[in-house]
């Protein structure tokens, strides 16, 4: 039986990517109204077919973390977020070889053969002043103008 790790990793010092993408869809996209602040998360999810998920979930932090500027959660076999905005994944549609690359350092070079699959993603945390339904059709309105490139990216609302 597999076991998905979700392991959510932030910055802890300013995001200067999401600092600029706030600057565009408030200055020049016009969201300033109903968009409050934008920030940024990389999503792993990790999936193993044996082997304690808590214990990998700790040694993968520690290959994919940088304490120093980062912090994370790690959750197994589920994804949450907190109230108060709207998550929208970003992930390749196409062949994500930066994620093939890191499933291919954890079997081989770290010796994690029960690591099945690494897919990787972009969590944008949306922060809106508006109520619920209008804020999702705006998360929607926003990953299609500025967060996704259609030829390579899907997006889903987290909610």
């Amino acid at each position: 039986m597999s076991q998905k790790i979700n392991l959510r990793v932030w910055l802890k010092i300013p995001d200067a990517e999401a600092a600029t993408v706030k600057n565009t869809l408030i200055r020049r996209l016009g969201f300033g109204k109903v968009l409050a602040d934008v920030k940024k998360e990389r999503l792993f999810s990790i999936e193993v077919d044996s082997g304690d998920p808590q214990e990998m979930a700790r040694a993968f932090a520690k290959e994919l973390v940088n304490e120093n500027k980062e912090s994370h959660i790690a959750l197994i076999d589920e994804l949450l977020f907190e109230e108060g905005y709207v998550p929208v994944k970003v992930a390749l549609h196409i062949e994500d070889g930066e994620a093939i690359s890191i499933r291919e350092r954890l079997r081989s070079r770290l010796g994690f053969e029960n690591v099945v699959d690494v897919k990787k993603a972009t969590i944008w945390k949306l922060y809106f002043k508006t109520l619920k339904p209008e804020a999702e059709a705006a998360a929607r309105e926003i990953a299609e103008k500025l967060l996704i490139n259609p030829h390579k990216d899907t997006y889903e609302i987290m909610t």
